[in-house]
């Protein structure tokens, strides 16, 4: 097995060589599995692909984005990397469920329980960088060459929208003119990104607030001025809620996780958060402290959360509100979340199309 390769801040090379299908038979590497098996693999896609409803009509090339952070001189940036990953880019993520979406005896099997993946649909795998507003795609070697046409032309669009995408970032940076022409702010906010001695190089998820959970329908037209996780799920493919269950179990953790590490720190920098960042030392890659004193901090520094509003998470869930109760009472740690209020829920019943009192 040769491992990928990682950059300097922790990226994945998008070329390195992975191994994944372990051919179904059981390779140890220092005691530990070494690839996964076809039903793993099939388990694994299904799971994701039924999570958010695409289940049919298949694009050609269907893009699989994760996103993590690089920034200089920034001990922090791994408070911007993805809270599902542990804290880490999902790079890896990304690029292995593409290659394990793309595999013939995982589309066989997928097959055989309702999901057909047309031969002409190519799984990529990407990371979007979301303090330098770059975008990487992985094993592009390998698109077919029917699609690498395709490929090259959603390329523009994605960098279009990374254009705006920066343009609608800057209007916090007082550094930036958000006027400017789209070209020149996305070169600022590149430059923000490496910059040694920039101490707002991300503001991340400051002034999250809302999570949402069900068809982008619900949200279309709405400007949520980055404040909204979105979560794609489709009520109509999962009528009794038994894929709903497996997509709530993470957003306590890892959304209201993040909402709650902004929140505490927002509420008092001082004890909760991480005060000013820029005398921290690094200590042992573990933690930081606040120049020759020795206590580890343990929030987030002033300059991520200057402009965030301590407000808990409201969850938005697309179902009825009978089948919302029962997936969030089938498991206990799930339930501690709503019942203690540390992240607030709302049922927006699909069928009534009203949101209950």
């Amino acid at each position: 097995m040769s491992p990928a390769i990682s950059n300097a801040f922790g990226h994945m090379d998008a070329n390195g060589s992975l191994t994944i299908d372990s051919n179904d038979k059981m390779i140890l590497e220092d005691s530990l599995r070494v690839g996964f098996s076809t039903e793993d693999m099939a388990n694994r896609v299904e799971k994701l692909l039924r999570s958010i409803g695409l289940v049919s009509e298949f694009a050609p090339l269907v893009y699989a984005v994760a996103h993590g952070s690089s920034s200089a001189n920034n001990p922090h940036h791994g408070a911007h990397d993805c809270g599902a990953c542990s804290g880490r880019p999902g790079s890896i993520n990304a690029r292995v469920f593409a290659a394990m979406a793309n595999n013939e005896k995982v589309r066989s099997l997928l097959n055989e329980r309702g999901i057909k993946i047309p031969d002409s649909t190519f799984f990529v795998g990407g990371m979007h960088d979301t303090a330098s507003d770059m975008i990487e795609f992985s094993d592009v070697a390998y698109i077919p060459e029917l699609l690498k046409d395709l490929h090259k032309s959603n390329v523009i669009k994605f960098e279009q929208a990374l254009n705006k995408n920066a343009k609608e970032r800057s209007r916090r940076f007082a550094s930036i003119n958000s006027k400017d022409v789209l070209g020149n702010i996305r070169k600022a906010i590149n430059n923000r990104s490496v910059s040694f001695f920039e101490p707002r190089p991300e503001l991340g998820h400051g002034t999250n607030s809302v999570c949402m959970v069900g068809r982008r329908d619900i949200s279309k037209h709405l400007f949520l001025d980055r404040r909204a996780f979105l979560n794609s799920y489709d009520y109509r493919t999962d009528p009794e809620g038994k894929i709903l269950v497996d997509v709530l179990k993470p957003i306590g953790p890892v959304c209201g996780g993040i909402n709650l590490e902004y929140y505490f720190s927002r509420v008092d920098n001082h004890k909760l958060g991480a005060g000013t960042k820029l005398p921290h030392n690094v200590v042992g890659l573990i933690g930081v402290s606040n120049g020759c004193d020795g206590d580890l901090r343990p929030g987030l520094p002033v300059q991520m959360i200057e402009v965030h509003d301590p407000v808990r998470l409201l969850v938005v869930v697309e179902h009825r509100p009978e089948i919302v109760l029962k997936c969030i009472q089938s498991n206990s740690a799930m339930y501690e979340w709503f019942i203690n209020e540390w992240v607030h829920l709302i049922a927006f019943d699909p069928i009534e199309e009203v949101l209950p009192l």
